[in-house]
């Protein structure tokens, strides 16, 4: 704040009867930069306008302060959510990693039970096939008498 210009008030331009106002640079986020004339003492005791201002001031001062507590709590509730949802995020993915492991290894299991499957439903015609051909010439029958 820059406090080298005074000026005398006027009935127009000044709210208190102080006498004597200073040229400030407002720090608000709605008017930053602008210039503007305020009394010296507008929050002591001494000037009337400060005197009505005061605990207008100290009532908005306290809403921003409880509203910035409550972002705060609303802002570190949201941190603590994502980062439940980012641990269930790991659960799921490692079990999704794991269960495609099992159905991959399931279906390695089923291809080669049907390849064993073949196999031996091969193996087993061949050999009906080669005993029907040659019906067992060579081989002696053992009969009764």
């Amino acid at each position: 704040m820059s406090s080298t210009t005074t000026y005398e008030s006027t009935s127009s331009g000044h709210m208190c009867n102080m006498g004597q106002c200073v040229e400030r640079t407002s720090l608000s986020i709605h008017n930053f930069g602008k210039r503007f004339y305020g009394c010296q003492q507008w929050l002591s005791i001494t000037c009337p306008h400060g005197r009505a201002i005061a605990p207008l001031v100290h009532e908005r001062f306290t809403r921003c302060k409880v509203e910035a507590i409550g972002a705060r709590n609303e802002r570190d509730e949201a941190h603590a959510r994502e980062a439940e949802a980012r641990k269930l995020l790991r659960i799921a993915k490692s079990k999704a990693k794991k269960t495609k492991l099992a159905l991959w290894i399931a279906e390695d299991k089923v291809y080669k039970y049907r390849l064993a499957l073949l196999l031996s439903w091969t193996v087993v015609g061949l050999y009906f096939v080669f005993f029907t051909i040659f019906g067992g010439r060579g081989h002696t029958q053992l009969r009764l008498p």
